[in-house]
């Protein structure tokens, strides 16, 4: 008897070592290339974050200033690039320096992981935390220079929006994700557009998430 209850305590003593030898429930962990892929949003960046794209063996990547895209492979924890071409928009300094260090960067290997579903692109404090898309409609809108009152739960001043140039104005009661418009400029963006299932009572059915800025004026004011 005494022998069997030794036994039982040795058998109990190494589960417990072996589990404790494994990583905590969440934890960030290796993915594989086919796990990557989609388009991701950088998380808590504000107006400066970058979207990345990837699809099959190709990566595309915009974080300010130019997209920038080329082949991409996975190898040892890393997301690497090959020489990337890029668009030649003229921007701020500090966006091109931003898309300048993020190129050398990919090309160089980026260690990746996914933490619950999210996407972690370096390490350490300067790692770039993402969140994957969901699948959409592509959409192209014309965005108004000037917001109009209006009244959702509240008081509020809601973007003006419109599909075609001869439609008139119509009020889009809620933001476009990543988007922050200039008071005085005009746009034509390329949204995706996300149905929303069983939204609250006083949201709205679908989300817009910005794609891409088309084009954009400054309109003078008469």
């Amino acid at each position: 008897m005494n022998q069997r209850l030794i036994l039982s305590s040795l058998a109990a003593a190494l589960l417990a070592g072996c589990a404790g030898t494994q990583g905590p429930a969440g934890s960030a962990v290796a993915p594989t290339l086919s796990q990557l892929q989609g388009e991701w949003r950088q998380l808590d960046a504000g107006p400066a974050a970058a979207s990345l794209q990837i699809a099959e063996q190709r990566l595309s990547i915009k974080a300010g200033c130019n997209g920038m895209f080329g082949p991409a492979t996975l190898e040892d924890g890393k997301l690497r690039a090959k020489p990337l071409a890029a668009t030649m928009m003229m921007c701020p300094p500090e966006a091109m320096q931003r898309d300048a260090a993020l190129s050398r960067q990919l090309e160089a290997g980026m260690p990746v992981k996914l933490e619950q579903g999210r996407l972690l692109l370096g390490e350490g404090k300067d790692a770039m935390r993402f969140e994957k898309l969901p699948q959409g409609e592509i959409k192209f809108i014309y965005v108004a220079a000037e917001r109009k009152p209006c009244s959702g739960v509240a008081p509020m001043q809601c973007l003006q929006v419109r599909a075609d140039k001869n439609q008139p104005w119509q009020l889009h009661y809620g933001e476009i994700e990543g988007f922050q418009p200039e008071p005085g400029t005009a746009y034509r963006l390329r949204v995706k557009e996300v149905k929303v299932d069983n939204p609250p009572a006083d949201a709205s059915s679908i989300r817009w998430i910005l794609d891409m800025v088309v084009e954009q004026e400054v309109v003078k004011k008469p």
